[in-house]
């Protein structure tokens, strides 16, 4: 028996795909961005300090390198506060990381770094900063 033969108007078929890897989204904790991010939001400073620099170890651009070790001396400087008790060590390096942030562009990394700033220089400036909870990290909308 003969196959029925294909109309030429009509588009061929293409045969279906199999789904590919998922690309993850910025925000995914499949970078070391947004892995440090998440621990920093958590309270888990120090580990946030460490997933920022294996990546910062790793930057070539300027730009990404200053971003990440502004973060990486603020998020020291949480653990020094916070778990140390040590203050004054605590200011300087806030200090060391902020102005290092304040050299970045407001939304670098996709974050939102002007807010973030701010934010963490009111919550030092405050009361007691070492019993309230600092300013969470996030990427901007």
């Amino acid at each position: 028996m003969r196959a029925a033969a294909r109309r030429t108007d009509e588009p061929a078929r293409t045969p279906r795909k199999k789904p590919g890897p998922v690309t993850a989204p910025p925000t995914s904790l499949d970078t070391p961005l947004a892995r440090g991010i998440a621990l920093f939001n958590a309270g888990a400073h120090f580990a946030a300090h460490e997933a920022w620099e294996d990546r910062w170890r790793a930057a070539i651009d300027p730009d990404e390198r200053r971003l990440l070790q502004g973060l990486i001396q603020v998020a020291a400087a949480h653990h020094k506060l916070r778990v140390q008790g040590k203050p004054e060590s605590a200011a300087r390096l806030l200090a060391r990381g902020l102005a290092k942030l304040d050299a970045c562009a407001p939304d670098a990394g996709g974050l939102a770094l002007a807010d973030f700033r701010e934010a963490t220089r009111a919550w030092f400036a405050g009361e007691s900063p070492q019993r309230v909870t600092g300013p969470a990290l996030s990427f901007r909308r």
